[in-house]
């Protein structure tokens, strides 16, 4: 008698446990979903002309929320702070040279998490492509009237990304949301830079726009909160 109340005793837990189980389960997100602000900062032989860039950032991640490798596809738009500079032409008189660029990249490759509680340390790399728009405006004594108006450059070539953040769980019930701080350093192919120095004056032509061919490297930061999607 014993025996047959402790397997029916067993036999009800599991039927009770079973649909406990997969209520859990489906509250797991699979899919994270995150955006926010970014920041980017030129290196390389970029950083001496352009200052920094602001912009917003997303991201999609896919996986299951226990494991700790993941699918992840990042997307960032950063548009830099026009510059003009200035340089002597004859009589001393100035030629300006003014310039402004935009940077969109999207990378998709593996991410790898490591929780610490409610804290969580990532780090991942991705591929994908960057497109970019470097304007040049040309004014002053001597100027070719092609150039006095803002003359664009636009070029779309492969991009390549890595980096790390840290995530904040902020809880949210039977939504997972997090609040995440990344840092990714994200380089694309040669790109055509307009820049301080890119005027050449030429003896017939006079004051010319000749942009410089040159990759693009960039550290971007992301404050973004990403929210989890129930199955």
């Amino acid at each position: 008698m014993t025996l047959k109340l402790a397997v029916g005793r067993g036999i009800l837990g599991l039927a009770l446990a079973a649909p406990l189980a997969r209520a859990v389960s489906a509250q797991e997100p699979r899919v994270m979903v995150g955006a926010g602000p970014v920041y980017g900062r030129a290196t390389g032989s970029l950083s001496p002309y352009v200052g920094g860039a602001w912009g917003a950032g997303g991201f999609v991640a896919f996986g299951p929320a226990q494991r700790m490798a993941r699918l992840r596809i990042d997307a960032d738009y950063v548009r830099f702070v026009p510059a003009t500079a200035a340089r002597p032409y004859r009589a001393a008189l100035p030629v300006f040279i003014t310039s402004g660029s935009q940077v969109f990249a999207a990378t998709a490759g593996p991410e790898v998490r490591l929780p610490l509680g409610r804290v969580r340390v990532s780090a991942g790399a991705g591929a994908g492509f960057a497109a970019s728009t470097n304007t040049g405006a040309v004014s002053g004594i001597g100027t070719d009237a092609r150039f006095s108006g803002a003359t664009a450059f636009s070029d779309l070539t492969l991009a390549y990304a890595g980096g790390g953040g840290v995530g904040l769980d902020l809880g949210g019930g039977r939504t997972s949301v997090w609040l995440d701080l990344s840092a990714r350093y994200l380089g694309t192919g040669p790109t055509r830079w307009v820049r301080e120095g890119n005027i050449p004056v030429g003896y017939i032509s006079g004051v010319y726009l000749k942009p410089t061919r040159s990759p693009t490297t960039l550290v971007v930061y992301r404050l973004a909160v990403s929210v989890g999607v129930p199955r």
